[in-house]
């Protein structure tokens, strides 16, 4: 007799793993060690822009005013925007770095070519300049690795595309820098004031600029709770401005007017469609306005300026110096517009960061013993004073600059070095306090 038996029950495929939104992130010790460097070099800056103003005013390619920019640039501004790329891009791809230690690597790499590069710029020896250049190119080809994890998801919407498109330009900038270091010493070609400018928009409008117009688009609406019936504006800035900056860089690299003029048509109308996604935002709020929102109005007035000086310099019919002066005055009013927006935005991000480390830890309790807040990690009269402070010393900066100030532009220096110290102390005191309040709650 034959005995039939059932065939074994086929195991069905596990699911896919769906990375969980909170397992994306990584620990809070890598986005927060990158904008606290990023406070010390907002106060460095300052300080830098307060002891070359002479310089800057009269020589802008000075060695010891492309320490100074180099400064803003490298160790506040791209500093910031990587320490909040670590932490943006996995929460918004769902899917995690793909190294926690390289990003902590990058960080360090980061902190070395911030004050390498400045150092070589202003004090020498030359050989510092390459080391800068060569750690600066190493450094930057990680986070592109580590970030081409959750940059490769697709359909995430438009601030993701804009990130890829951004961290492109970021290695497309220091291949810049890295081959003007090196030219420093070999003399390939003359280092000319129109190729130094094409390696400066690459990075303010490239890098940073697209970087910052493709992630508000994600943080606008999420801060105010706006629901927009569309967002086509967000989509044509990113859009806009990611197709003009190669057309534009490429104009000033070769000192070609019929392909600059297109690039900068093309950047500036991207920068418009900016300014009026975020009117959208606010008109369609569910939140009342904070203080985040008057950094961004300041913030988004400086980029008004910015672009009115760029347009200044490239139609009016003036001499040589003259348009030096107001390009000038448009490249510091680009590092306001970027500035004062990180500034702001870390009043938001560092409270939220560490208010999930604290909780993680067992801080439930804030200093008033109520349960903890997000108001418990930040005073608030001293963010005030932070963004009042630091929209005067832009504003003195640009000024400074459109008119060959030394003094005027000093004084801004002085006065961007203050905010720096302002924000940084209380974004870092903050969330000591809560430890301490949490502490003696639990102890009582």
């Amino acid at each position: 007799m034959v005995v039939q038996t059932q065939p074994a029950p086929r195991t069905a495929p596990a699911p896919p793993s769906v990375p969980v939104p909170g397992e994306s992130v990584p620990p809070p010790s890598v986005p927060l060690s990158f904008l606290a460097a990023a406070g010390l070099g907002l106060s460095l800056f300052g300080l830098a822009v307060w002891f070359a103003a002479d310089r800057i005013v009269t020589s802008p390619a000075h060695p010891g005013a492309l320490a100074a920019v180099h400064v803003g640039m490298l160790a506040f501004l791209t500093t910031a925007v990587l320490g909040a790329a670590h932490q943006f891009t996995p929460v918004v791809a769902r899917r995690p770095l793909r190294s926690v230690t390289v990003a902590r690597v990058t960080f360090v790499g980061m902190v070395a070519t911030a004050w390498l590069l400045p150092s070589g710029f202003a004090h020498g020896p030359e050989s510092l300049v390459a080391a800068g250049g060569v750690t600066g190119a190493v450094t930057v080809l990680l986070a592109a690795w580590n970030l081409s994890g959750p940059l490769s998801v697709r359909g995430r919407g438009v601030p993701l595309a804009g990130l890829r498109l951004s961290v492109t330009y970021l290695v497309a900038t220091v291949a810049f820098g890295v081959v003007y270091a090196f030219d420093r010493q070999a003399a390939w070609f003359p280092l000319l004031p129109h190729r130094v400018l094409a390696h400066a928009h690459v990075g303010l409008l490239g890098w940073l600029g697209l970087t910052y117009v493709a992630v508000a688009e994600k943080l606008w609406p999420m801060f105010l709770l706006a629901h927009r019936p569309r967002a086509r504006e967000g989509a044509w800035a990113v859009g806009l401005v990611g197709a003009g900056v190669p057309l534009l860089a490429a104009g000033l690299l070769f000192a070609a007017p019929a392909v600059a003029w297109p690039g900068g048509l093309a950047v500036g109308a991207g920068l418009v469609c900016h300014l009026v996604s975020l009117v959208q935002v606010v008109r369609h709020r569910r939140r009342p306005l904070e203080l985040l929102h008057g950094f961004l109005f300041a913030s988004a007035a400086f980029l008004v300026v910015a672009v009115a000086f760029g347009a200044a310099a490239a139609l009016l019919p003036v001499d040589t110096p003259t348009r030096t002066r107001l390009v000038t005055a448009e490249v510091a009013a680009l590092a306001a517009w970027l500035g004062l927006a990180v500034i702001g935005h870390a009043h938001k991000i560092v409270p939220f960061i560490a208010y999930k480390a604290l909780r993680a830890r067992g801080v439930t309790t804030g200093r008033s013993g109520r349960p903890l807040l997000f108001a418990d990690l930040l005073h608030r009269p001293t963010a005030r004073l932070t963004l009042a402070v630091a929209a005067a010393g832009y504003l003195l900066a640009v000024a400074g600059a459109a008119a060959a100030s030394r003094d005027v532009l000093a004084v801004g220096g002085a006065t961007v070095a203050a905010a720096g110290v302002l924000v940084t102390a209380n974004l870092a005191i903050g969330p000591r306090r809560a430890v301490r309040a949490g502490g003696a709650a639990t102890s009582s």
